[in-house]
């Protein structure tokens, strides 16, 4: 398995030397929120391009897993909680039982 990976990345690599080859001749410049970046060539731009778009999706991917551990956490937190309070229950149960009855007092009249 470890050969077929190593076979597409090579195989990867090539297209991109080719790609870039290929596009290395373009000169393009970028206008973003009205900044305006020196001519480079196309192949460092789509290069570029991929790499922040790489890097804002990384950064996504974790601030949305931080934010799914927190509430992992407030969840296990709730369960235990809710455990600890359904042992108290069922065990409240065994404790009435287990205490004598009160005797009754026959002087007093009924209602």
């Amino acid at each position: 398995m470890w050969i077929f990976r190593w076979i597409i990345l090579i195989v990867v690599l090539f297209f991109l030397m080719g790609f870039l080859l290929q596009n290395s001749y373009d000169h393009v410049s970028v206008k973003v929120f009205g900044w305006t970046s020196p001519e480079w060539p196309l192949a460092y731009m789509l290069f570029l391009a991929g790499f922040v778009g790489y890097v804002i999706s990384f950064l996504v991917a974790v601030l949305n897993q931080v934010r799914l551990r927190m509430q992992i956490a407030q969840l296990r937190k709730e369960n235990r909680q809710v455990r600890e309070e359904l042992d108290r229950l069922r065990n409240l149960a065994i404790e009435e039982d287990l205490t004598p009855p009160m005797a009754l007092d026959d002087s007093r009249p009924l209602d």
